[in-house]
C-alpha cells in the first residue's frame, strides 16, 4: 500500500495534460480532447487485458510490467511534439498506467475477507490520495512551465514502486486456477456487472471534468494553473482528513447505498463549478465531489469482488475499470461541446446526470453474491 502511496506521487501528468497541450504546445481545445480520447480509448483496452493478465500470470507479475511500460511512455512523452507522436503516446499511457490498480484491488480481495473488504478499499484509496497530495503540489509549480519534467517524475515514481513489488515475497503472485476457468464471454453475460458498469461510466463522465472541464474552466476565469494544483491537492487533502471518519459508516453501509451516495455527491459537486469564478470557490466545489468520489471508489469496487466468483476477481475488475477508461474517452468529447455551448450546459448537465445514476443505483437488487451452482 505504501509503495502505491508513492507511486502516485508521481502520478501527477494525467492531470495537467490538458493545460500542457493547450498552454504549452499551443494545441486548440478540440485538438487537445482528441488527444485525450486516445488516452481513453486506451485506458478501456488496458483494464480488461490488466484484469485477464492479473488471473492468469498473477498480481504481482502483472502489476510490475505495467510500471515498466508506463514509465517508457512517458519517457518518450516528455520528447513529444507532434500530434500523431502525442495521440500514439496517449493511447500507450492509457493502456498501462492503471492496470496495477486493478491488479493491487484483485490482490487485496484475495488476502482480505469479504467482511473487511470495504476497509481494505478505503485504505488503497486513501494511500492513493497520500500520493496526490504530494503530486498536487508538484505539479502545480512544474505544470506552468515544465513538462518534462513531470514526466520524468512520473516514470521515476513507477520505477520505484515496481522496485518494491520486486522486493515483496512470490507467495501470492501465483495465477489464479481454476477447474473451468471462467473466460470473458460469461464474466459478460453477468448483466448485474454489466449494469453496474454502464451506470458507472456514466457516472465517472462527469468524475473525469475534473481532468478536462475543471482546467479549461479556471483558464476561461483567468486564474493560473496553480490554482487546479490547489484543487488536486483539497481534493487529495479532504480524502485524507475525512476518509477515517467516515470509512466506518462506508463499512457499515451496503455498497450499492455508498456508491449511489458518492454519484450523488459527485454531481452536486461538479454542479457547483458552473457556480464560482475564484480560487476558493473551485477548492469548496472540489471538496463536495471528492466526498462523492472516495464514497463512490469504495462501494463500487467492494459491490463488484462481491459479484466476482474466484479465479475471476481480475476480469471482473477488469470489466467495471474499463468504466474509467470510457470516461475519460467520451469525458473531453461531451465537455468540448458543452463547453463551446456555454459552460451552464456542462456543469448543470453533470448534476442531472449523476442525480440520474444515483437514483438507478438505489433500486439495483441486494448486493449479495448471487448462488452459484
Amino acid at each position: 500500500m505504501i509503495g502505491f502511496g508513492v507511486s502516485r506521487i508521481g502520478a501527477v501528468l494525467v492531470p495537467y495534460l490538458t493545460l500542457y497541450l493547450v498552454t504549452q504546445l499551443h494545441l486548440s481545445i478540440g485538438t487537445a480532447g482528441q488527444i485525450l480520447a486516445a488516452f481513453g480509448a486506451g485506458w478501456v483496452l488496458g483494464q480488461p487485458l490488466s484484469g485477464v493478465a492479473a488471473d492468469r500470470f498473477g498480481r504481482k507479475s502483472t502489476i510490475v510490467v505495467s510500471l515498466a511500460l508506463t514509465a517508457a511512455a512517458y519517457g518518450l512523452l516528455a520528447r513529444a511534439t507532434t500530434v500523431p507522436e502525442l495521440v500514439a503516446l496517449a493511447a500507450a499511457i492509457g493502456l498501462v498506467f492503471d492496470a496495477p490498480r486493478t491488479a493491487i484491488t484483485a490482490w487485496i480481495a484475495d488476502v482480505v475477507s469479504e467482511q473487511q473488504r470495504a476497509r481494505g478499499f478505503g485504505l488503497q484509496y486513501w494511500m492513493l490520495n497520500a500520493g496526490a497530495a504530494a503530486s498536487g503540489i508538484v505539479g502545480g509549480y512544474l505544470a506552468s512551465s515544465h513538462m518534462g519534467w513531470l514526466c520524468v517524475v512520473d516514470a521515476l515514481t513507477c520505477v520505484a514502486f515496481a522496485a518494491v513489488i520486486l522486493a515483496l515475497p512470490a507467495t501470492r503472485d501465483q495465477p489464479i486456477t481454476a477447474p473451468d476457468p471462467i473466460r470473458y464471454r460469461a464474466v459478460l453475460a453477468d448483466r448485474r456487472l454489466l449494469t453496474f458498469t454502464g451506470l458507472s461510466l456514466v457516472t465517472l463522465t462527469v468524475y473525469q471534468q475534473m481532468v478536462y472541464g475543471i482546467p479549461l474552466a479556471i483558464r476561461a476565469d483567468g486564474l493560473s494553473p496553480a490554482v487546479y494544483g490547489a484543487v488536486n491537492v483539497a481534493n487529495a487533502v479532504t480524502v485524507l482528513a475525512l476518509q477515517p471518519l467516515l470509512q466506518p459508516l462506508m463499512e457499515r453501509s451496503a455498497p450499492l447505498r455508498t456508491t449511489g451516495a458518492g454519484a450523488l455527491a459527485i454531481g452536486l459537486g461538479m454542479g457547483a463549478n458552473g457556480l464560482v469564478h475564484s480560487a476558493t470557490g473551485y477548492v469548496a466545489a472540489a471538496a463536495v465531489w471528492t466526498l462523492g468520489e472516495m464514497a463512490f471508489c469504495v462501494g463500487a469496487a467492494a459491490y463488484v469482488t462481491e459479484l466476482a466468483p474466484d479465479g475471476a476477481r481480475g476480469r471482473y475488475l477488469g470489466v467495471w475499470g474499463a468504466a474509467f477508461g470510457g470516461s475519460a474517452l467520451v469525458a473531453p468529447l461531451i465537455g468540448a461541446v458543452a463547453l463551446d455551448n456555454g459552460s451552464g450546459w456542462l456543469w448543470t448537465g453533470s448534476t442531472v446526470l449523476a442525480s440520474a445514476c444515483a437514483a438507478v443505483f438505489a433500486l439495483q437488487p441486494s448486493n449479495r453474491r448471487p448462488a452459484r451452482a
